[in-house]
């Protein structure tokens, strides 16, 4: 069975290869934050090696996120430990509350609308950017929309452009829906992101035999756990959370989210027990996962840790 698990895992990872960049971005926040937020750069290239990326790609992509504000390095001796700057984590973190706990609240049916002023053209690409991050969506040309935004993000983020005296923020509702179903799914591309999310399901369903009889290796669920979000997150960064009134009865998002808590209970233990073997800091492996870790997905059933010597860090390279 672990042959087949590893012989699926492959397929994967042969037929879409990750970008180093996005992938350990993935790996920062999924792993790396809740064990302490830091990591040596050497640990990081051995266990990206398992998902089939060469050491030059994954310090150049480090650097290149360095670079851009989503990494800092923090230097011991001729050891690198990096972890996410405080706008990383603020980012990640926005997207951790879809990931792990999506929101269910019921909508009031009232829209925020935002609209730009702004003429100089990258300042104006970086709001469109940072918007679509947050889940709006152009209903109209100069217009986007959300039903239910992060209010305090959209804040901050208007805040770090230095745009909140140039950008109008309107609370609206609208007086009859007929074309609003066919607004929304052309706006948030609804058909393209079902695709996805059936191919998703297609891709990751098989796991739930695969994992049902026989534990996977820990490296296994490592790469699995890494993979599922990733792939997860991807889709997320093209979706807003909507509310059930705005999408599809037969909404395939929700089969996927289910099926990613589900595998995600059944590795994140195997995968937290690698990752605190290979991956290390500068006080030594990782510590355990903080509480808050335990809260992903409604509630995750904590394993007992390994002892001392398991934890005994394995050859990384230099």
């Amino acid at each position: 069975m672990s042959a087949r698990l590893r012989a699926r895992l492959d397929a994967i990872l042969a037929a879409e290869p990750p970008r180093a960049g996005s992938l350990v971005v993935t790996l920062f926040g999924d792993v790396v934050s809740p064990h302490g937020g830091s990591v040596w750069l050497g640990g990081l290239v051995e266990v990206m090696a398992r998902f089939g990326l060469k050491p030059g790609q994954v310090r150049t992509a480090v650097f290149r996120l360095a670079r851009d504000g989503w990494l800092v390095a923090v230097q011991r001796g001729r050891r690198s430990y990096y972890r996410l700057t405080a706008s990383g984590q603020r980012r990640y973190a926005r997207a951790a509350e879809r990931i792990y706990a999506p929101a269910h609240a019921d909508w009031d049916g009232e829209w925020t609308l935002v609209m730009p002023a702004v003429s100089d053209t990258t300042t104006r690409d970086e709001l469109r950017r940072g918007l679509g991050w947050l889940g709006f969506a152009a209903l109209a040309s100069g217009v986007l929309a959300h039903p239910r935004p992060d209010q305090d993000a959209l804040d901050e983020l208007l805040v770090d452009l230095g745009v909140a005296s140039r950008v109008l923020v309107w609370r609206a509702r609208t007086v009859g829906d007929t074309v609003l179903p066919e607004l929304v799914s052309g706006a948030w591309q609804l058909d393209e992101l079902a695709a996805r999310f059936a191919a998703f399901d297609a891709r990751f369903r098989p796991f739930e035999t695969l994992l049902a009889d026989d534990p996977p290796a820990d490296a296994d669920a490592f790469v699995l756990r890494c993979l599922l979000i990733h792939e997860y997150r991807r889709i997320l960064l093209r979706t807003v959370d909507l509310p059930p009134a705005l999408l599809p009865a037969d909404w395939t998002g929700h089969d996927a989210m289910t099926l990613v808590a589900t595998l995600y209970r059944r590795v994140q233990a195997p995968a937290a027990a690698y990752a605190r073997r290979v991956l290390r800091n500068a006080d030594g492996p990782l510590p355990p996962p903080q509480a808050t870790f335990y809260r992903r997905f409604g509630g995750l059933e904590r394993a007992h840790l390994s002892g001392a010597a398991s934890l005994a860090p394995a050859r990384c390279p230099a």
